[in-house]
C-alpha cells in the first residue's frame, strides 16, 4: 500500500477539474485548475470538488438526508442482515490484490472496510455528494487502519480522469441520482481498459413492499414509477459480460458490466 506522502500525489495524479478536465496543483489549502485558475477547498485532507450550483433537484435532496444521516448511518451495519449483504457484495466483485478501486457514492466506508476484511490489499479511492459523509468516513478509516484517497464531489461528473481505475462500484443512492446515464458513462470514463464496473441499490420490492409505511408514502411523489429498477438499459450496447443480480432475498439488486479492453 502507499504510505501518506505517497498517496498526496497519488490523489494529485488521479484529479481532473470535474467540468474542465484540467489538471491541478495543491497549494497549502486548495487545489487550482492549471489553466484557469479556478480554486476548490481542501477541508481536513478532503478536496471539495463540488460547487453549490451543481447540487440541485434530487442530489441536493439527497446531500442534505445524508449530511444529517451521516451521524447514525453506521448503526445500519451494526445488525446481521448489512453484514451478509456486504458479504454478498464482496464476493460478486471481481477485485484482485493491486488493483485501483473507485467508490462512486462511498458513504462511511462500510463498503472499503468489507473488502479490506475479505482479503483484498490495493488502492482505495472514494467520492460522495455529502461531506458529513465523507467526515465520517475519513474518521473511520482511521479508527480501522484502511488508507483511501476521498473528494467531495458529483457522481454524474466524477473528478478523475480517464481510465484511472481497474474497479468502479456504486452502492446506494443510485435511484435517485438526476441523470443516472451520466452517472453510469462517467464510472466507464473513468474506469481502464478492461475494467469491472459494479452498480448495487434497494430494489423497487424492498421500498414500496418491505419498508415502513413513511417510506411507502414518499415513494408516491418520486418522478417516475422506474426509479427502483436496474439501470440495464442505460449500460452502452458496446460494454461486455452485462449481469443483473439479486441480493439480499431480492431487497436489493446489482448490475456488473466490463468495459471493453482496447488491446
Amino acid at each position: 500500500m502507499i504510505n501518506p506522502a505517497q498517496e498526496r500525489e497519488e490523489m494529485l495524479s488521479l484529479l481532473r477539474h470535474p467540468n474542465t478536465g484540467n489538471r491541478l496543483q495543491f497549494d497549502d489549502s486548495s487545489l487550482e485548475d492549471t489553466m484557469t485558475g479556478e480554486r476548490f477547498l481542501v477541508r481536513d485532507g478532503i478536496p471539495v470538488m463540488l460547487r453549490k450550483e451543481d447540487v440541485f433537484g434530487w442530489n441536493r435532496k439527497q446531500q442534505k438526508a445524508y449530511d444529517w444521516g451521516s451521524y447514525l448511518y453506521d448503526l445500519l451495519y451494526k445488525f446481521g442482515l448489512a453484514k451478509r449483504w456486504l458479504s454478498e457484495i464482496a464476493e460478486m466483485m471481481a477485485v484482485r490484490t493491486g488493483d485501483y478501486v473507485l467508490e462512486t457514492s462511498v458513504g462511511t466506508g462500510q463498503q472499503l472496510l468489507n473488502l479490506r476484511n475479505h482479503g483484498f490489499d490495493g488502492y482505495f479511492f472514494g467520492n460522495d455528494i455529502s461531506y458529513g459523509m465523507l467526515r465520517k468516513c475519513r474518521k473511520n478509516l482511521e479508527k480501522w487502519g484502511v488508507r483511501a484517497g476521498l473528494v467531495q464531489a458529483n457522481a454524474e461528473a466524477l473528478p478523475f480522469r480517464d481510465e484511472a481505475f481497474d474497479v468502479v462500484f456504486q452502492v446506494g443512492g443510485f435511484n435517485f441520482f438526476n441523470d443516472k446515464e451520466a452517472a453510469v458513462n462517467e464510472m466507464i470514463r473513468v474506469g481502464k481498459s478492461g475494467a469491472n464496473l459494479h452498480i448495487i441499490d434497494e430494489s423497487d420490492t424492498r421500498i414500496r413492499e418491505k419498508s415502513g409505511i413513511l417510506t411507502r408514502l414518499i415513494s408516491r411523489f418520486l418522478p417516475d414509477s422506474d426509479v427502483f429498477k436496474p439501470p440495464v438499459t442505460l449500460i452502452p450496447d458496446n460494454m461486455l459480460d452485462v449481469k443483473e443480480a439479486e441480493l439480499l432475498d431480492g431487497n436489493f439488486w446489482m448490475v456488473s458490466f466490463q468495459k471493453p479492453d482496447k488491446g
